[in-house]
């Protein structure tokens, strides 16, 4: 895949929408290189001259131009390619017309439920139906359906019956194949299948919808795309063939093994027979920092679209933080993002990112404050693997960490040092927190952690012990590589050292996987030792779909490890639980 080398700056007509967002200009026009919006009605399409798209989105976020909502970064690798595009936006389910305002895309629909699961969006870990939605105008909830991908393929085939479908996002990646929904607590078949498109893309997905792209464009088949999740007639040679869905439906031992061999060999062809069908599982194709630094170098505006008149949550938490890489190395049982983006850690080059902070400070609400550069996986930032991330581990961190792992967080300070000196930066801060022991097995950890206090700190630095019970850890996957008492009393030395008052803040988790109203009591007395307080990041355990901790919790075993923990699963017994860290000792 070729991309341009522009770079883009951030150009467009402000109107009575955007005081908001910019209270020193009103309706003036930013006279820079002026990116347009991707059409949303029929009159763009008009306005460019279009007699129809190539490619419609829809969506269950809002629309906003930005680099880290997904829908916006597909539409905007689409057109790049060549190809019209245009997005709808939360379209109504029980109103068909809702489908048409774009007509009738000349090759496919791109259908995801939103950056977040349709499911996870509108209810939470105690099955309470939510009443905020933070990627929806003013944060109000009730405009995205309960699986909302199979609510949208369903309308688009009311009115386009012969016009072929492709699903992604993370709702359809975590959903690519059988897997237990805790929503309705069954299994469910993969959602390919459900939603009865014509093919699944898993993970980011850049590379793939291109792909798809220019094959539907040529009339060619779709077998073959790198990670893709389609249905053949016939079993690619050489595949491994795994459980039918058939037979892990009806059975738990076979729901495990079927996992185990998922877990195992994803970097393979994996066939799943269903329905008289086979379900192809195709690896995802690697990315190169190259192709990373040019997807955030497209012309993306970085706003909201200016329909809407009240801001988005979603916009208004991330459009001070910078992505610096995709990829988490630790494989969390409980946790999405190695399944979604992989093991790899692909990083963005140091100019890349910087180039992306000098537009933002170029922005006339931009107040001087970069608040995050990293990612989900935090300071995994140029982590590199010396066998080039070729083999079966499914962490590089449990149970112990790989003698292969290259860490590297010395890059990472360097970046946020650099950002530091762009002209306007007034500070940097890391908002989404750090994997403190990996930072700590690094050889001058000292002088990071002394750097990383002194100068990119706001007040607290967000760390993630989860959890002390060593069951609940070993269920959860995940080894604590650095004593956290050892490490409390390193930042606090440090601290005191150069004289500021800055706080810790550890994420927590309740009713996961072995663990009882005993460990969660044990925890709180040990979380309240360290921290000299009770901490209220404690977040309720909820099983996402298809990964491991879904599937102990599902069938009370690891399927790596085939050792059984205790799960609860009673609401009420759940809910006592959570409440134990906030009760009075």
């Amino acid at each position: 895949m070729k991309f341009s080398n522009q770079n883009i700056f951030l150009g467009i007509w402000l109107n009575e929408q955007y005081r908001e967002y910019f209270p020193l200009l009103t309706d003036r026009k930013c006279d820079f290189m002026n990116p347009e919006f991707l059409p949303v009605n029929k009159a763009d399409v008009d306005k460019r001259g279009w007699d129809q798209l190539d490619v419609v989105i829809v969506t269950g976020d809002a629309y906003v131009d930005h680099s880290s909502f997904g829908a916006a970064v597909i539409g905007r690798i689409l057109e790049h390619n060549g190809f019209r595009v245009g997005v709808i936006a939360m379209p109504d389910v029980a109103d068909p017309n809702s489908i048409t305002t774009l007509g009738k895309p000349r090759l496919f629909f791109g259908v995801t439920s939103g950056n977040v699961d349709s499911m996870l969006a509108n209810f939470t870990a105690f099955k309470m139906r939510r009443s905020d939605d933070p990627y929806a105008a003013g944060g109000k909830a009730g405009h995205r359906p309960n699986r909302a991908l199979i609510n949208y393929c369903n309308l688009i085939k009311q009115v386009y019956k012969d016009v072929p479908i492709v699903i992604g996002g993370i709702e359809a990646s975590m959903r690519r194949i059988a897997h237990y929904d805790f929503w309705s607590n069954r299994l469910r078949r993969s959602m390919l299948e459900d939603t009865r498109a014509d093919a699944l893309v898993y993970g980011m997905g850049e590379k793939a919808i291109v792909e798809i792209a220019d094959r539907l464009d040529c009339g060619k088949p779709l077998a073959g795309v790198d990670g893709t999740v389609i249905a053949q007639k016939k079993p690619p040679e050489g595949a491994i063939i795994l459980p039918s869905e058939e037979t892990i439906m009806a059975s738990k031992n076979s729901f495990i093994e079927f996992y185990r061999q998922f877990y195992r060999y994803q970097h393979r062809v994996l066939v799943i027979p269903a329905g008289g069908r086979f379900l192809v599982h195709y690896p995802r194709a690697p990315m190169t920092t190259e192709e990373l630094d040019e997807i955030f170098r497209l012309p993306f505006t970085r706003l909201p679209h200016p329909q809407y008149r009240e801001t988005i949550p979603a916009y208004e938490m991330i459009k001070d933080s910078f992505i610096s890489h995709r990829g988490c190395v630790s494989g969390c049982s409980f946790c999405a993002l190695t399944l979604h983006q992989g093991k790899r850690i692909v990083s963005r080059s140091a100019e890349a990112v910087l180039s992306e902070i000098e537009q933002r400070v170029k922005q006339l609400d931009f107040k001087g404050h970069v608040k995050d550069i990293g990612g989900p996986s935090a300071n995994n930032y140029q982590f590199n693997c010396r066998l080039d991330w070729r083999c079966n581990r499914e962490s590089c961190t449990f149970p112990e960490l790989c003698s292969n792992l290259e860490l590297n967080s010395t890059d990472w300070l360097e970046l946020l040092e650099r950002a530091s000196k762009i002209q306007g930066v007034k500070k940097v801060t890391i908002g989404s927190g750090i994997r403190f022991d990996l930072l700590m097995l690094e050889a001058d950890a000292q002088r990071l952690l002394t750097s990383l206090i002194r100068d990119h700190i706001s007040g607290q630095l967000k760390i993630a012990p989860e959890h002390s019970d060593p069951e609940v850890l070993r269920a959860m996957r995940k080894s604590l590589l650095f004593p956290l008492e050892q490490f409390i009393k390193i930042y606090n030395t440090i601290n005191q050292h150069l004289n500021k008052k800055q706080h810790l803040i550890p994420y927590l988790m309740s009713c996961h996987p072995g663990e009882g109203k005993k460990q969660m009591a044990a925890m709180k007395l040990v979380m309240e030792q360290c921290f000299g307080m009770i901490p209220e990041q404690v977040q309720a355990f909820i099983p996402l779909p298809m990964t491991l901790s879904s599937v102990i919790y599902h069938t009370g075993e690891d399927p790596l490890t085939r050792e059984k923990f205790f799960v609860e699963k009673d609401a009420g017994r759940r809910r006592r639980q959570h409440q134990i860290f906030f009760k009075k000792s």
